[in-house]
């Protein structure tokens, strides 16, 4: 199995799964890869932040979320509850607060992505003072599908929450997962968000 995606994104779907099902969850692991059927705990494998599985195997747990949930939206929903829950980690809540505000996130996500996945490279097309168009070029190579976009669209809208600022402005121009080469976020974001940046800083 190739290490494509960090385990920090399994993590954050299977404990919402856990929360909204009581428990019952448990077709969520099944046939998921031969190395983690294998595996005497696949969901402790699977919510462990060190541990990295393929792209197959993300795209595999974020669809069947969907259905466990019926709910095609489910995607946003867990990404906008692990933001406002901080169940990113620790450790990730620090790096992304230590970056001081969205501003500098934004210049440095590529830096952030290489944490938690392979799948993609960023491109910071603009970045004024509250708005920013960010590309995500796709890697061809990697299982990928749209749920990875609905997941990275919903993080850049809700990340302004760690600062405690409200959700930015977004509109995709163009989609991958679409036809289009690249997916290309246009942001923007209330001039606001900025005092909370410096609030969350003590």
């Amino acid at each position: 199995m190739e290490k494509e995606v960090s385990c920090i994104n399994s993590k954050i779907f299977i404990d919402y799964i856990k929360e909204k099902t009581h428990g019952e969850y448990r077709g969520l692991f099944a046939d998921l890869d031969p190395e983690i059927d294998r595996l005497p705990d696949p969901e402790g494998f699977l919510t462990d932040p060190n541990n990295w599985i393929s792209c197959s195997v993300a795209a595999k747990i974020y669809e069947r979320c969907r259905l466990i949930l019926k709910d095609e939206t489910v995607v946003c929903k867990i990404v906008k509850h692990a933001v406002e829950r901080t169940s990113l980690g620790y450790a990730q809540e620090i790096i992304i607060k230590g970056l001081w505000s969205l501003k500098n996130a934004l210049k440095n996500l590529q830096k952030l992505n290489d944490k938690w996945n392979r799948n993609k490279t960023i491109e910071l097309v603009r970045c004024k003072r509250n708005e920013a168009i960010i590309r995500l070029h796709w890697n061809r190579h990697m299982a990928l599908t749209n749920d990875f976009c609905l997941l990275d669209r919903s993080l850049y809208t809700f990340l302004p929450l760690i600062w405690g600022g409200e959700p930015l402005h977004f509109q995709e121009t163009c989609c991958y997962f679409k036809g289009a080469p690249y997916c290309e976020y246009h942001l923007r974001w209330p001039l606001r968000n900025r005092i909370f940046e410096i609030i969350s800083r003590f």
